[in-house]
């Protein structure tokens, strides 16, 4: 029978080990950590401006509006207005764009040099601000067509206000909606909500129309 270790023994390679734990700072001392900027379309030369205009023209095949391109790059904050109207004039006189008219509205169209070029250098502009105006262009280009075909009045009416949303196809009408609302900032937001996607708004209600059934009945307990 092995004998029994008195305390006072040492065995070999037995330690014991504390780890020490660091002392906490001081509430006074903690730093809260600061939120980084989101960079600014103000940060881009002249040369990135030229770019990025014509890159949102090529996103709708080459050709907008000219006040269309405008509206989505100025208004908004993306672009100043000096820094816009002088990266137009540069691509102008440059032939990478040109001035022309569609159904009689002044537009604006990408040449074949200014594709090309923005094929070449659209990536020198970073994601972050080519993703914001694009984001933009996509949003006001479909509300202007929906626009188009959509009819979108607001009427007082006793009691609230009522928004009437009329379906348009060449021009004749094809449906038309009204829905009351308690106040015109309710109507308002109503119509800036159908407009959001008014194609899924009145397909949805077309759907519903060609699939709607009568309501079953329970004659069991007849």
């Amino acid at each position: 029978m092995p004998e029994e270790l008195t305390p006072e023994q040492k065995l070999n390679g037995q330690l014991a080990f504390f780890p020490e734990m660091e002392p906490e700072a001081p509430a006074e001392e903690s730093v809260s950590p600061r939120a980084i900027p989101a960079p600014s379309t103000c940060q881009m030369s002249h040369w990135h401006i030229c770019i990025l205009l014509c890159d949102i023209l090529m996103r709708f095949d080459g050709i907008l509006p000219e006040d269309w391109l405008y509206e989505i790059a100025v208004p908004t904050g993306h672009i100043s207005y000096f820094m816009y109207m002088d990266a137009l004039g540069a691509l102008l006189e440059q032939n990478a764009v040109l001035r022309c008219k569609e159904e009689g509205e002044p537009c604006l169209r990408l040449t074949e040099s200014g594709r090309q070029s923005v094929k070449q250098s659209r990536l020198y502009v970073p994601k972050y601000f080519r993703d914001r105006v694009h984001l933009t262009a996509l949003r006001y280009v479909a509300r202007k067509h929906a626009l188009r075909d959509l009819r979108c009045v607001y009427e007082p009416e006793r009691g609230g206000w009522n928004v009437t949303l009329s379906c348009m196809d060449r021009g004749e009408e094809m449906m038309q909606l009204r829905i009351h609302a308690p106040s015109k900032e309710q109507a308002e937001l109503l119509g800036e909500r159908i407009l959001r996607n008014p194609a899924r708004f009145f397909g949805k209600l077309l759907d519903l129309a060609l699939t709607n059934e009568e309501e079953q009945y329970d004659l069991t307990d007849n």
